[in-house]
């Protein structure tokens, strides 16, 4: 068997180049912004959520199901929490102005809340997150999605994998801490992706629709993932409910799979922003954070380990280390995105160098 090569592209002409696809049937300034949160997990090393993600979109939008322009609406609002319709637009477009409402919001008052409903898939959580960090705030997000994991014990899917994220400022030109993490085992964009590449995935990660374990990529997809154990499923609830049923949106079991149901998704998002001074000086809880980060990287690793990290670092040391050398995408997931741009009159080949 031939070895295979990924195609290394360099982040800009990347982002350019899912920019002008999205924009030939989006506003430009919708279509950047989803374009750099796909750019931006492919540089995080979570291609499940990257660039892969381009022809799912576009072929849901092909179909109706997602709003050409994202036309948010404020449903209620106080002055720490507000509430938005995102019109059945594109997720990240409602992300990123609900986090900004957030961010302005916590501001003035040191903690608040705002909820999304009537939206669609928004990339990785940690986007949203980072976004507060870097204004000096602790950054959490959240979302539901469509029902493909079964609650602990259960043989019935009713829950997504509802993934959550925190992010935490260490002080101005350094790396936030940064948690982001489905509630199952893994997220199905892996699966998703696996499949794609014609590879098996590990066991654990799913049961076939009879409930069986599969290694099988495409049983998986057919069938339902599995919670990280009863903890798992737990906080899997937990942030359906914050999502889904506190927001209005469509929450369990009610949340139409996202490449097999022909109709909306109308899932929700839920953002949280703490100012970090509303509480002590800026200064100190920085000071306090490096105490929490050296005394957790500087422990004695165990056996088979190299060295402990905090949550989010190997992210971003890969994502570091992309922005200098460029993103590896595998030859299935660039032939799909080439197809992709061609059937769109986008030449991926011209922005390659």
């Amino acid at each position: 068997m031939s070895n295979v090569i990924d195609q290394v592209v360099q982040v800009d002409a990347l982002r350019k180049y899912c920019t002008d696809v999205f924009a030939k049937s989006l506003p430009w300034q919708e279509a950047a912004v989803i374009a750099d949160n796909l750019v931006d997990a492919d540089l995080l090393g979570v291609e499940s959520h990257g660039v892969s993600r381009v022809p799912g979109y576009l072929k849901r939008m092909e179909q109706g199901l997602i709003e050409r322009s994202t036309n948010i609406s404020l449903i209620t609002e106080t002055p720490t929490t507000a509430m938005y319709d995102a019109g059945n637009g594109w997720g990240q477009v409602a992300g990123v102005k609900a986090m900004e409402a957030a961010i302005a919001k916590a501001k003035t008052y040191g903690t608040a809340f705002v909820g999304v409903n009537n939206s669609n898939h928004f990339g990785t959580c940690s986007y949203y997150t980072r976004m507060a960090a870097a204004e000096g705030c602790i950054g959490i997000a959240m979302t539901n999605s469509s029902a493909m994991m079964v609650p602990f014990g259960a043989l019935e899917a009713s829950l997504g994998t509802n993934p959550l994220s925190f992010a935490i400022p260490t002080g101005k030109g350094k790396d936030p801490v940064v948690l982001d993490m489905a509630t199952s085992n893994v997220a199905r964009g892996k699966i998703i992706v696996a499949k794609t590449k014609g590879i098996a995935i590990p066991e654990g990660w799913a049961v076939t629709k009879d409930g069986e374990p599969t290694t099988d990529p495409i049983a998986a997809l057919e069938g339902f993932l599995l919670p990280m154990g009863s903890k798992g499923s737990g906080l899997g609830i937990m942030v359906d409910i914050l999502s889904g049923v506190l927001t209005g949106s469509l929450f369990g079991k009610r949340v139409p799979r996202m490449y097999d149901d022909p109709e909306p998704q109308n899932i929700g998002h839920f953002f949280g922003v703490i100012r970090v001074d509303a509480f002590m000086k800026q200064e100190e809880f920085y000071q306090r954070m490096q105490e929490k980060i050296d005394e957790t990287v500087n422990s004695k690793p165990a056996k088979g380990f190299e060295r402990v990290y905090m949550p989010g670092e190997i992210e971003t040391l890969k994502m570091k280390k992309q922005l200098a050398e460029g993103i590896a995408l595998s030859p299935a997931i660039f032939r799909e995105l080439e197809q992709t741009g061609k059937h769109y009159g986008v030449d991926i080949h011209d922005y390659i160098r």
